[in-house]
């Protein structure tokens, strides 16, 4: 099967079993900015944690203006859940000057831009151009890439290659499902350590439960 046409099965799953996550995006930021910050509070944490610290944050300043005006403690206090809260709060502090200094506050649309933020790597970029200005881009996180190599979508494993693998078959209405599908997939039933393969349906298509049947017999 041609990896164009395996996307798209994947992608009509996808969307039937999650488009409630995707509809659910609305909530999870108010605007652009507010985006960026979560998304740099989530680096190497879990998603219960990001909200948390998020949310405390949000409540007590919700702009770069604002942001600058706590002390560098308060701001280390309000983000700790988030783990790493020094580095995070060094970030965000410089990501908040150069909005205000270059780009009158707001968060920039380019990912050559973006990546140029302190603490802003591929993953981020892509997040805030995927979901904060509705670009086709694929936002490669561990979920994304494990799911796409078990199903044979890429062979690649560095995570920038995967993103260029993905979007050359995901047709551009699905990119957004694939990356929250997967995210959600990866943690529901192709479970990093141990995929529950046995109630996946999608192993009929997946590259690793044939290996794997292949290994006993």
């Amino acid at each position: 099967m041609k990896g164009g046409e395996k996307a798209k099965i994947i992608c009509k799953f996808l969307k039937k079993r999650y488009m409630k996550h995707l509809l659910d995006l609305r909530n999870w930021h108010d605007n652009v900015f507010q985006l960026l910050i979560a998304t740099i509070l989530s680096q190497r944490t879990r998603d219960e944690n990001t909200e948390k610290a998020s949310k405390q944050l949000f409540q007590i300043a919700k702009t770069p203006k604002a942001i600058l005006r706590l002390d560098n403690k308060k701001l280390q206090q309000l983000i700790k859940p988030s783990g790493f809260y020094r580095q995070k709060a060094k970030n965000i502090k410089k990501v908040c000057r150069i909005l205000l200094e270059k780009y009158n506050g707001k968060v920039p649309s380019t990912r050559e831009k973006l990546l140029e933020l302190p603490g802003v790597g591929c993953k981020t970029a892509d997040v805030v151009l995927c979901y904060g200005f509705n670009r086709a881009t694929i936002p490669v996180d561990v979920h994304v890439a494990v799911c796409s190599q078990r199903l044979g979508l890429t062979k690649n494993r560095e995570p920038e290659k995967i993103r260029i693998d993905l979007e050359k078959i995901v047709p551009e209405r699905c990119k957004r499902i694939i990356n929250l599908g997967f995210v959600v997939f990866g943690k529901e039933i192709c479970l990093t350590r141990k995929p529950r393969c046995s109630i996946c349906k999608l192993k009929k298509i997946c590259v690793y439960y044939k290996d794997a049947i292949s290994r006993r017999e």
